[in-house]
């Protein structure tokens, strides 16, 4: 029945804010802002894996809401792949962003830290050959 994953879709209060942590923490610079439903996006294509001439997208947006969330609880978690870990939780820590937790498994290594909203965040450096 589901053949991928169309989107990502995170809620904040100050969408505008939280794009601007995304953009100057993760480097996720967003193409647009949609006035039909006020989000900020991006999109990331990539190559069907069975047929290299269909390509795909993912977007990815901040969603402004009206309902009240701070302080409410998170139960979602995005992860997002890396190029270098170390570089990325280097530039994080210079700007003040806890990193939680890190890990290497077989399959790569990881980090978890939480955006301004307090959203979950997975980074992912796979393992070479992944």
């Amino acid at each position: 029945m589901i053949d991928g994953i169309g989107g990502a879709f995170l809620f904040s209060n100050d969408a505008k804010r939280l794009a601007a942590w995304y953009c100057d923490c993760l480097g996720i610079v967003p193409m647009g802002e949609d006035s039909e439903c006020n989000s900020i996006y991006r999109t990331f294509e990539y190559r069907d894996a069975k047929n290299p001439e269909i390509t795909h997208s993912i977007t990815w947006a901040i969603m402004p809401t009206e309902d009240d969330l701070n302080g409410k609880p998170r139960t979602g978690q995005i992860n997002y792949r890396v190029k270098n870990l170390a570089e990325t939780l280097a530039l994080l820590q210079s700007k003040g962003v806890p990193i939680e937790k890190t890990a290497e498994y077989e399959f790569g290594k990881f980090a978890w830290v939480t955006d301004p909203d307090g959203n979950k965040i997975e980074l992912w450096e796979p393992a070479v050959g992944s």
